[in-house]
């Protein structure tokens, strides 16, 4: 991964990538030679703060459900339609909240 992001050609998605990247695991050392990319990204301060602070409870729950559940069934709706939770809590393991196409379709206006 570190090889391909840090290419010159796609340094410049190396921080969104690597910020979206954060939100589904729960903690990863960053390589130098990625770190060097990434400090001159916007992103960069976002980064840190994630690598520097432990994730809450919510989040480290939405990875350990998920773990459980596998990736099959998550990209399953028939699977997620029959399952006996909330939807708020579904579309929280689903990252929803992450979703702008979905968003902008359910907006009013």
């Amino acid at each position: 991964f570190c090889e391909v992001i840090t290419v010159s050609w796609l340094k410049h998605l190396s921080g969104p990538v690597v910020r979206v990247l954060l939100d589904y695991v729960d903690h990863v050392m960053l390589c130098s030679k990625l770190k060097v990319v990434l400090m001159e990204q916007k992103q960069w301060s976002d980064i840190c703060r994630l690598q520097e602070n432990a994730r809450c409870l919510q989040h480290l729950c939405r990875l350990r459900i998920r773990r459980c559940l596998g990736r099959l069934r998550l990209r399953s709706p028939v699977f997620m339609g029959f399952l006996p939770l909330p939807e708020r809590l579904k579309d929280y393991i689903l990252y929803r909240e992450y979703d702008l196409l979905d968003r902008q379709r359910s907006s009013p206006g």
